[in-house]
């Protein structure tokens, strides 16, 4: 929070001024020891470049010199004999290979590497102090690894950093062997050119870090003790401010809010941040701009204003009462203006609430209906009259028990009564009666209203007649369980159906049939005669498939002309054949649809608890591909599911 007080403004400069000096010596140390050493390890690598350059030039040197001396004794001649050429370049491989069997390398990987082409690929032609020639595998001219020897067989000659034969990033020289074809490359890795670097960069850091370590504890020993000191006297000063019930808010002449305590910001919703970037006008609606305008000729003439009330608008927009009053302050030849600002708001409301009480009691969409402690009604609204068709002389002094509808026992209303007595409230739905004999069902709660020593002096009931929302519900909850067409039970609905008809057999040791039924030939109905005519024919078949059924059994329609029936408590598998041909009896029978002949025609699939399966997915499994077998029947289209399909 932003404070008026200069000497916190200081104190804040002097609560940073030890980390901002050691935050300073930290990037003075990281820049300086990393700039050095960057310095030192550019120089490194720039002498071992020029050593590895050297180094690779020597040995070319020497290699063609031997070259020569083997061309001349075996007498090759300007052409190129290929047969003594050959010989030549095994001799000379061998003397080198002699010669470098007692050379270890350099460094810890600094390493010789001798190679040709051989076709597309590149051959290495020495033994390698990371890996043996016979047991490497072979690296095509065109691939990303070993490219100093790619570039020393191209016949050309330098250094660079890049992948060698291992795939590792290394600092190489290389040189062509051109009488030979060969290359050449003198090679160390990076990584160990960069290890002492690394290594002193570690040292260097840590060092640093101890000798910052340090100094911070100096430079915090001896600033410490002034500022505590400091924040002791700030923080007293800051208690009275702080902790004032009253909120307090310090202002310049035009209104900018300069210091604001925690009861203004209660006050107000804003946070610190917020309110000091405001001005008093931002919180104060414009209809009180003339008040503050003669508020403010008050204060610059008498030196002081209010008490006057008037509403600040909070952060979430609702508008606060306060009661205000102030003086102005004086300090370094600045005024500044110090309000009190007091909340009124649950005064106003108290007094609101007194007017609105009776108006909110006879206005509301809700009855509301007032008892005794002896649960005599004292009072009603006029829309429980309208609710109920009784006004308030008819029921006077009566038990409101006369609305019951005579659907809920004793039972319900004993419990009823139970937790008013507990809890002191109750909220539920309860079926009543109106006056003219017509049953409504209410959403309602009863509070027991209390004396201050605990004992009740009545009751307040306040009811809403949901009975066309109850309606609408049932309504809204057949649609979500059944098919719009045929108002069957759709695919959902008959999946609980069947769950609760598996548990029903398991625990009575029945047995449950599943038909699987698919409308033959439906499609073609759609689209020679159209879907008027095909959804009347599955209202037609979804008629005559419930007459072929009893009460407990479920049909549904799960989609298109596909059907499905369970049947229920059955003691044998032919019971269901019996219900089965009842079925295709009934249904296929000839039908006539706005002057069309139809002959429905079914497949039957079915599939028997427990024998089938015991689980719903996989009855109705069976039960489809029981069906897809009886499709393919020219008559008696049903089949039981057996294990052999």
């Amino acid at each position: 929070m932003k404070k008026y007080n200069d000497n916190n403004s200081s104190y804040k400069k002097l609560q940073k001024s030890p980390y901002q000096l050691i935050s300073i010596m930290v990037l003075v140390v990281i820049v300086v020891t990393n700039a050095s050493i960057y310095g030192l390890y550019k120089i490194g690598f720039e002498q071992q470049k020029k050593r590895l350059t050297e180094i690779v030039q020597s040995e070319a040197v020497m290699i063609n010199m031997i070259i020569d001396f083997q061309t001349k004794i075996n007498d090759i001649d300007h052409d190129g004999d290929k047969l003594s050429k050959t010989k030549s370049e095994s001799e000379v491989l061998k003397k080198l290979m002699y010669a470098h069997e007692k050379f270890s390398g350099f460094g810890e990987t600094g390493e010789f590497v001798l190679g040709k082409l051989d076709g597309n690929k590149i051959r290495f032609l020495l033994s390698h102090r990371h890996n043996e020639v016979d047991r490497m595998n072979s690296i095509t001219i065109d691939s990303t690894l070993a490219e100093p020897m790619r570039l020393a067989l191209q016949g050309k000659s330098g250094s660079l950093v890049g992948l060698d034969y291992r795939g590792s990033y290394v600092l190489a020289a290389y040189e062509p062997i051109n009488a030979f074809s060969w290359g050449i490359v003198a090679k160390i890795d990076l990584s160990e050119i960069q290890a002492p670097y690394i290594q002193a960069a570690l040292f260097g850091l840590f060092g640093s870090i101890i000798l910052i370590i340090i100094g911070s504890f100096i430079v915090l020993y001896f600033t410490h003790p002034l500022l505590a000191e400091i924040e002791r006297n700030r923080q007293y000063n800051r208690m009275l401010f702080n902790k004032s019930q009253i909120g307090l808010a310090l202002t310049d002449i035009k209104g900018k809010m300069i210091d604001v305590n925690p009861a203004f910001l209660k006050l107000t919703g804003y946070e610190a941040d917020e309110i000091l970037s405001m001005t008093y006008w931002d919180i104060t609606p414009e209809k009180y701009t003339p008040q503050e305008y003669q508020q403010l000729n008050s204060l610059f003439k008498k030196g002081e204003y209010g008490p006057y009330e008037k509403e600040y608008i909070h952060k979430d927009g609702h508008l606060v009462n306060v009661r205000l009053s102030g003086c102005i302050l004086e300090r370094d030849g600045q005024k500044y203006i110090w309000s009190n600002v007091e909340d009124i708001t649950e005064k106003k409301r108290y007094e609101l609430a007194l007017q609105e009480a009776s108006l909110v009691f006879e206005h509301t969409h809700e009855g509301i209906m007032i008892t005794d402690a002896d649960v005599k009604i004292i009072r009603v609204n006029s829309t429980f009259t309208e609710v109920t068709g009784y006004t308030f002389e008819e029921v006077a002094g009566k038990n409101p028990s006369f609305l019951q509808s005579g659907l809920l026992d004793k039972d319900f209303y004993k419990k009823m009564w139970s937790t008013i007595n507990i809890k002191g409230t109750w909220y539920g739905e309860i079926n009543n009666k109106r006056k003219n004999g017509e049953l409504f069902t209410t959403l309602q709660s009863i509070t027991a209203v209390k004396n201050p020593d605990g004992s009740v002096s009545g009751y307040v009931s306040v009811f809403s007649d949901i009975s066309e929302r109850k309606v609408y519900e049932l309504k809204m909850a057949h649609l979500a369980s059944h098919d719009t067409l045929t108002s069957l039970p759709n695919r959902m609905n008959f999946n609980d159906n069947l769950d609760k008809a598996i548990k029903m057999a398991k625990r009575r040791k029945n047995k449950v049939a599943v038909l699987f039924i698919d409308l033959n030939r439906f499609k073609e109905v759609n689209d020679t005669l159209g879907h008027e005519i095909g959804d009347y024919l599955l209202k037609e078949v979804a008629k005559r498939l419930l007459a072929c059924v009893r009460d407990e059994d479920t049909v549904s329609r799960l989609g298109g002309d596909e059907f499905a029936i369970i049947l229920t408590e059955l003691k044998d598998s032919k019971d269901a054949l019996n219900i089965v041909k009842k079925i295709i009896q009934n249904v296929e029978k000839p039908l006539f649809i706005f002057e069309h002949y139809l002959l429905p025609s079914l497949s039957i699939g079915i599939s028997i608890y427990p024998e089938n399966g015991e689980e719903r997915s996989i009855l109705l499994n069976n039960a489809d591909k029981a069906m897809y077998v009886a499709k393919e029947k020219k008559e008696e289209r049903y089949e039981f599911y057996r294990d052999s399909l």
